[in-house]
Formats: structure tokens, sequence, C-alpha cells
């Protein structure tokens, strides 16, 4: 892996300027190294399971043998129960480890389903760069503000920006694209007709899409005209919307959001597949348009 993988496992954090070949490398090795953490915790439970279930037991026996004999086993028994207490609190331990390296697999699966229809318009030794973070959405490092609602809903808001992809392609179009993850925990605190206080929990989340191509204005004239051809050009899935619309000299911006509760295939891929297509029609238009004034002053 051209990572470093101990670190990875402290800052749940990739990032690789590589050809397309070596970031698909990483990707599958992450995924493998993803499965193995998942195996290895499950592992680890099964046997604080059997040592927490002996542990029970020596208790148990403590407690029978102290009502009905007046020997000293009851004294070992307890004895017992402790070292098994101590060994099931070190288990416990291993299963949180193993655990805490449990990937959220969406995270490297998308990159990689992205990164094939890519291929042909890459070229093979082009460094790309791509940026993931694996932190859970709600970390403390995602943390951006808090508030109360008029309804009397305390409110934290996190916002986790993991998946950022640079590439230049072919033509020498700039590609950006890069996703975001929004949460907001909700808590509010009330008082029912019997005087008990109860508190709910919520959760609101969104995941916004951002996918951007940056072109010389020589090769694209007059693109910055073309904001209404790029309008009717924005093609997406039902359950996507589109939120912004940047056209300037050299520059084709789009940001779009979905509902967080989405899947590689097809929700998060087809999205995101479609959002550069709309902009690679704009391009194209625009391209054939300045072919067309260039002959017509000929």
């Amino acid at each position: 892996m051209s990572f470093d993988i101990d670190r990875f496992r402290v800052e749940k954090h990739y990032r690789n300027t590589a050809p397309v070949s070596v970031l698909m490398e990483d990707l599958d090795l992450l995924g493998h190294f993803d499965e193995r953490m998942a195996e290895q915790a499950n592992i680890w439970r099964r046997r604080r399971g059997v040592v927490l279930t002996v542990c029970g037991g020596f208790f148990a026996l403590a407690i029978i043998l102290h009502n009905f004999t007046d020997t000293g086993l009851g004294g070992w028994m307890v004895a017992l129960g402790m070292l098994s207490l101590g060994v099931t609190v070190f288990l416990q331990l291993k299963v949180s480890g193993y655990a805490g390296c449990d990937l959220e697999d969406r995270r490297y699966q998308l990159p990689a389903r992205l990164l094939r229809p890519l291929l042909r318009d890459i070229d093979p030794q082009e460094p790309v760069t791509l940026e993931l973070d694996f932190q859970p959405v709600d970390h403390s490092s995602n943390f951006t503000r808090q508030g109360k609602t008029p309804t009397g809903w305390e409110t934290r808001d996190f916002e986790d920006a993991w998946l950022s992809l640079q590439a230049r392609l072919r033509d020498g179009t700039h590609l950006r694209l890069s996703l975001t993850e929004w949460l907001q925990k909700r808590t509010r605190t009330r008082r029912n007709p019997r005087g008990k206080y109860k508190t709910k929990h919520r959760r609101k989340g969104a995941t916004f899409l951002q996918a951007q191509l940056r072109v010389k204005p020589e090769r694209h004239p007059g693109l910055a005209q073309m904001r209404a051809q790029a309008q009717q050009a924005v093609k997406l899935p039902p359950t996507v919307k589109l939120s912004r619309l940047d056209v300037t000299e050299d520059k084709l911006a789009m940001r779009a959001h979905m509902d967080s509760e989405w899947k590689v295939e097809p929700d998060a891929t087809r999205a995101c597949l479609m959002m550069l297509l709309s902009l690679f029609q704009v391009l194209h238009a625009s391209s054939a348009r300045g072919k067309h004034l260039s002959s017509r002053a000929s």
C-alpha cells in the first residue's frame, strides 16, 4: 500500500496523488483492510462473550457455596470471577480497537466506482489527487455550530467534507469532485402531564455534491454567456436537487444535494456521473460554438 497503514489506523484519513491504477489498488486494499478489521472485531466479541459467561458462572457458584457450605471455596470463586472480569475488560478493549477501524464501506466504494469511467479521459501516467476521511460525521472535528429552534430543540450541526477528487483530463480540463455530509442532531427535554421529564433525540441530514470543471477560456470562447444552455443541460436523478450552478469564462461548477441515506449503486454513482455529463455537454457546446465562429471568420 502506498500510504502508512499504521498512521491510517490512528487518523482514519487517506490522501494520495498518483496515477489512477495506484489509487484503485489502494482502494481495493482499503476494502480488504476493512473486512479484516470487521472479522477481528467479531472474533474478539465472541471471546469476550465466552469469558463473560464464565465470569458470571464463577460469581453464581460463589453465592451458592457461601449460602450452603462453610468451606473457603466461595472465596476462591469470587477471586476467579474478579480475574475473569479483568480479562473481559481487556477483551473489550481489543474489540473497541478493531471496531474503531471498521470503515464505512461506501466511503471507499464510491471513489472506486467513479474512477473507472474516468479512466479513458485521464492519461494513465497523469497524477490524480484523492482524499478520503473515514471519521464519523459527528466527530468533534466536524462540529460547526449549535443553536436552538423556535420549537425548543437544542441543535448541534456537523459538516464532513469526506471526499475530494482532483484530476487533469486528456484535453487539459481540470476536474474536481467533492462530497460533504451534513448532520444536525436535535435534543429536546419536556415534562409530561404526569410530571416526568422525557428527552427526545432526532437526526436530520443531507449529502451535498460539488462538481467543477476548469478550462482555458481560449478553447471555450463565450462560455460565460452560456448559463441558459447550462441550466437546460442539467439532468439529474429525481432524488437529487440542484442547489447552485456557476458559469464563468473559465469554470463550470454545480452543487446539488440528496438524502443522506444513499447507496453507492445506483444513487451516488449515478448522481455524480450525471452531474459531470451535464457539465461536459456545456463544454462541448461551447467548443463547437467557438469552432463555428472561427470558421465563419475565416
